[in-house]
C-alpha cells in the first residue's frame, strides 16, 4: 500500500515538472556603471552625469560565473518620463570576470534628466544589476 503511494506522488510531481519550464544558471553581473568609452574591453572611467552633447553613453558591468552562450539583456531607460528607449540583447562567448557593454547613440542633445540602465541574464523578470546616470 505504501509503495503504491509513493509511486502516485512520484507521478505527480513528474507530471509537474514536464509541465514547467525551468531555467537555473549561475551567471551574474557585479559592479555595473556608466562609462564615456571602452578600451580593449575595458571602462576608461565610471560617469554618473553625462552631458546633452554626449554622442554616446555606454553601459557595463562584470559577467561572472557565465556558461558559454549565456544571454545578456540591456534595457535602456528614461525615468524622467518614464519610458523604454533601446533594448539590445547579447551573447556570451562563456568567459567569466569579463565586462559586458551596451552602447547608446544619439545624433542630437539627448533630453536632460535622470536614466537607468537594467541588466538581465537570461530570461529573467528582475534585473541582475541596474546602472543609473544623468544628463544634465
Amino acid at each position: 500500500m505504501k509503495l503504491k503511494i509513493y509511486l502516485g506522488q512520484l507521478l505527480i510531481v513528474a507530471l509537474l515538472l514536464t509541465g514547467c519550464s525551468m531555467s537555473y544558471t549561475t551567471a551574474t553581473i557585479i559592479e555595473p556603471g556608466m562609462t564615456t568609452a571602452v578600451v580593449d574591453g575595458n571602462p576608461v572611467d565610471k560617469v554618473k552625469v553625462y552631458s546633452r552633447e554626449d554622442s554616446q553613453l555606454f553601459a557595463y558591468g562584470t559577467l561572472n560565473h557565465a556558461p558559454e552562450d549565456t544571454q545578456i539583456r540591456f534595457v535602456w531607460k528614461y525615468l524622467t518620463e518614464p519610458q523604454i528607449i533601446h533594448e539590445v540583447g547579447v551573447t556570451s562567448e562563456g568567459e567569466s570576470g569579463v565586462y559586458v557593454f551596451s552602447t547608446l547613440v544619439n545624433d542630437g542633445p539627448w533630453p536632460r534628466g535622470d536614466y537607468s540602465v537594467e541588466i538581465f541574464i537570461d530570461d529573467r523578470d528582475e534585473p541582475d544589476a541596474i546602472a543609473e546616470f544623468s544628463i544634465k
